[in-house]
């Protein structure tokens, strides 16, 4: 686990210094991958300036298909050492199909987004704490995903 920590701590940090020091947010459509706890997947996003229509396809770790789908709104922008990043939070709801529906899910994504400039590139971490709705009981829900999205139909937005 820690092997796999460094290493995703060492490609985002080289990604970083790939980037231009211009710099301009990704709007239009991005495809993408998630991989976290307890679903991976599928993940895309469609961005209009502040707001994002979010979504994930994906397989959870309890072995059950997961659709996700929700909203986010980036709060703020802020930087380290002249690298911006974006503070989103959002609401999602998510579906867990086993046989048939196998449970419900609410979260709250609080993540932080970075954009690369020359790539049309969008780097992501994001913590979801919720609930999980069975047909017997609700327990709370937290996971957690970092993941990336290349978005196809780039539009840059107006910088910040």
């Amino acid at each position: 686990m820690k092997k796999t920590i460094m290493v995703c701590v060492l490609v985002v940090c080289s990604v970083f210094a790939l980037s231009a020091a211009a710099y301009d947010r990704s709007d239009g459509f991005g495809l993408g991958l998630s991989a976290g706890y307890p679903t991976a997947g599928a993940a895309f996003k469609y961005g209009i300036g502040d707001f994002r229509v979010i979504g994930l396809l994906g397989y959870s770790f309890d072995k059950n298909i997961v659709i996700e789908a929700g909203v986010q709104y980036d709060l703020s922008r802020f930087n380290v050492e002249r690298t911006p990043f974006y503070f989103n939070v959002g609401l999602t709801a998510a579906m867990y199909f086993r046989n048939d529906l196998d449970g419900l899910s609410i979260n709250i994504p609080i993540g932080i987004s970075y954009f690369l400039m020359d790539v049309p590139m969008e780097l992501f971490f994001k913590l979801t704490p919720g609930i999980r709705i069975h047909s017997a009981s609700v327990e709370p829900n937290l996971g957690a995903a970092l993941g990336l999205l290349f978005y196809v139909n780039r539009k840059p937005a107006r910088t910040v």
